[in-house]
């Protein structure tokens, strides 16, 4: 596994688990679009860590360098997808703008506290310079 999965596997986990009963207790507050707009807003959170995290990964299998040569890059694209949405969702209907605010920022908060606090459990010396990581380079 590597070091970005590790990082962002909880920050998902947990997301997804706290989502879920968020778009409920949206729904008993703010009525139907409160829970349509906590889903799409927990939605995009997640969905943007779970990019950033597969990009790295899959930058950091070509050479170890590629992931950081690959994070600008992928951040300013990602930003572009999410600014469009959130353009896009501003003239639909069906969304509850001040449920869809506060659970955008506070999934944003979340996801990096919990991403910060994988980041300090990851071993990174073991898993970047490692046994295994070099075997798989040498191609033994």
């Amino acid at each position: 596994m590597s070091g970005e999965t590790r990082i962002v596997r909880g920050a998902l986990v947990w997301g997804a688990a706290i989502a879920v009963p968020a778009v409920g207790l949206a729904y008993l507050l703010r009525g139907s679009n409160g829970a349509v707009s906590v889903g799409i807003a927990s939605g995009l959170v997640l969905t943007n860590a779970a990019a950033a995290a597969g990009l790295s990964a899959l930058a950091g299998r070509i050479s170890t360098i590629a992931a950081a040569m690959i994070s600008l890059p992928s951040f300013a694209v990602r930003m572009l997808l999410i600014f469009l949405a959130l353009v896009w969702l501003e003239g639909q209907p069906g969304i509850d703008r001040p449920a869809f605010a506060l659970t955008f920022s506070i999934g944003v908060m979340l996801v990096i506290l919990l991403e910060a606090r994988g980041w300090k459990r990851t071993p990174w010396l073991a898993t970047t310079f490692g046994p295994a990581r070099t075997e798989m380079e040498d191609g033994s």
